[in-house]
């Protein structure tokens, strides 16, 4: 893994401390960070985001999925941006005209599920607003 930080089980999803949750004040503090978050996220990432809850997602889908041609940069941002822990696998495939290529399979770490959970919240209730 890298020294990115992540967001522990139990804790709070912007800020990653146990005691985050445990005053209003700071439950108020890291609802704002969420919400500063949101106003970078395009339609894009939050297609994206919803569909890596989904479970894994193939590159060529990912593409589909975003609207775009250039999806790793748009995953790419989530992981340095957003502080998201998405993996990417590479599985061997034949292409059609018989060369072997390794195109990549996008995976959400299960810690980073509730982080994208409020993400996606906080994103929708600025838009509500």
């Amino acid at each position: 893994m890298t020294d990115e930080k992540k967001a522990q089980t139990g804790r709070n999803p912007v800020e990653g401390s146990p005691n985050a949750l445990r005053s209003s004040k700071q439950c108020n503090q890291n609802q704002k960070g969420l919400l500063v978050l949101a106003t970078h996220l395009t339609c894009r990432h939050i297609r994206l985001l919803k569909r890596l809850l989904a479970g894994p997602l193939p590159r060529i889908e990912a593409d589909r999925v975003a609207g775009t041609t250039n999806a790793p940069e748009y995953i790419s941002r989530l992981r340095h941006e957003f502080r998201l822990q998405i993996k990417t696998e590479r599985i061997e495939v034949i292409d059609r005209d018989g060369f072997k290529t390794r195109p990549g399979v996008y995976h959400l770490e299960p810690e980073g599920r509730d982080r994208v959970e409020a993400l996606i919240e906080a994103y929708e209730a600025r838009r509500a607003a």
